[in-house]
């Protein structure tokens, strides 16, 4: 394990985040166990030795030695399970490519925006003034909370498709300062009007996690020529 230089301060007392190494995997599993909500998909066993191996990257929140929050990052690389492939990324951009994976936060410490402190934690690593990563991750249409989250952690809603066990789930994109502007006007879409959302991500506007309202998502189309707008052209399928 090895601590971030950030601390997060409660009324119970400081919070450490640290990186994670292979012998959190056992109160991993169990910190899910115990928070994962029924609009969340589980990570297995088998993905938690990834998030903590070298593909991975494992942000822990610890009170008094206990983990009670983490969030994980993969690199697929070249893999044919990179969510890049449907967006047209290709070779070199491929290797780039990050996926947000999993979010969990311990019942008792939720509402204290545990999640966006582990994420800024790590901003620096993974998001320099670059546009040459590409960060995705996906999330349940009827799960706002997290929705809301991903928005505010810098994340624009590109798509609607049904992955994994079924549910419709958005794909995110985030994004980074190489973006270059982000634009005005648009349209304030409710949080939970899906059927909005896909009738204006189907013309190439995205959600974007500037401008939102309480329970709404800014809908606009993406600069011409920035790196969001490139990517969301190239999209092949969902």
């Amino acid at each position: 394990m090895r601590e971030i230089a950030a601390q997060a301060r409660t009324g119970g007392g400081p919070l450490r985040v640290a990186i994670l190494d292979g012998s959190w995997a056992a109160a991993i599993a169990a910190l899910q166990d115990t928070a994962i909500g029924d609009r969340m998909y589980p990570v297995s066993s088998d993905q938690i030795a990834e998030m903590l191996g070298p593909c991975g990257l494992t942000v822990g929140v610890l009170a008094d030695d206990r983990l009670v929050g983490f969030f994980s990052l993969l690199f697929p690389g070249r893999q044919p399970e990179s969510m890049g492939l449907p967006f047209g990324l290709v070779d070199g951009e491929l290797d780039a490519v990050v996926h947000w994976t999993a979010v969990i936060v311990d019942p008792a410490f939720r509402g204290q925006r545990l999640q966006q402190r582990m994420v800024a934690a790590v901003d620096w690593r993974l998001f320099p003034e670059s546009p040459h990563d590409y960060g995705f991750v996906t999330v349940r249409a009827d799960n706002p909370p997290s929705l809301r989250s991903m928005l505010a952690c810098g994340f624009a809603m590109v798509w609607a498709a049904p992955k994994f066990d079924g549910h419709l789930r958005h794909t995110l994109f985030r994004i980074t300062p190489g973006d270059g502007a982000i634009p005005g006007g648009g349209e304030m879409v409710a949080l939970m009007d899906l059927p909005r959302q896909m009738e204006l991500m189907a013309r190439g506007w995205i959600g974007w996690p500037q401008g939102a309202a309480t329970g709404h998502v800014r809908f606009a189309p993406p600069v011409p020529g920035s790196l969001v707008d490139r990517i969301r052209a190239r999209k092949r399928s969902g």
